[in-house]
């Protein structure tokens, strides 16, 4: 009888300190930008985009981008979150497995654009035309954006 109560304590304290499976959260900054050559901000609170960003955006034609909105959302594996980032744009991102993500676009409620890419690897830009010969961008990254210096 004192083996029986013996090992039942021995499973009991065992099973505490098992580890459990935990879904790793994992942080995305989203961020809205514009693209134009005017040299001022498009809105008071508008500011330059940020020395990594800035220097993946050059590819296009504009001279200056404008970060105009930065959220972070945070996922974990299953999660799924849609974010406004303007009156007319928005951005679901969904983590269905581990190692990658789906990335849908929204402009004015109607899917836009869709893309998959590897989790550790996200730096996801998509853009479009805006008016007056600007653009706008949505960039989903795992990286902390740079204030410029």
């Amino acid at each position: 009888m004192k083996r029986i109560g013996f090992l039942l304590l021995l499973l009991i304290v065992g099973a505490t300190f098992v580890p459990h499976a935990k879904s790793e959260d994992i942080r995305f900054y989203l961020q809205l930008v514009r693209g134009t050559d005017e040299g001022s901000p498009p809105f008071l609170d508008a500011r330059p985009a940020g020395p990594k960003l800035n220097q993946r955006l050059q590819l296009f034609k504009w001279k200056h981008f404008w970060e105009i909105k930065r959220k972070i959302v945070v996922l974990h594996i299953g999660g799924k979150t849609r974010q406004r980032l303007s009156p007319h744009r928005e951005v679901e991102i969904e983590m269905a497995r581990s190692n990658e993500i789906t990335v849908s676009i929204y402009s004015d409620g109607k899917l836009t654009e869709t893309g998959r890419q590897a989790v550790d690897a996200v730096f996801y830009i998509v853009g479009g035309n805006y008016q007056d010969g600007q653009s706008w961008f949505i960039v989903v990254r795992r990286d902390q954006p740079q204030d410029p210096v």
